[in-house]
């Protein structure tokens, strides 16, 4: 009755499926970080 046997398991499989994720959150901070470098006197 074990259906879920061909769900990916670990830490490697977690981070394959949420890649998209993590790519867009890091992409995301780096470009805050790079306005907020820039503009921060500004700012």
């Amino acid at each position: 009755m074990i259906e879920d046997d061909d769900e990916p398991r670990g830490l490697a499989a977690t981070l394959r499926a949420r890649s998209g994720v993590i790519i867009g959150a890091v992409g995301m901070v780096a470009w805050l970080a790079l306005i907020w470098a820039m503009f921060g006197d500004v700012l």
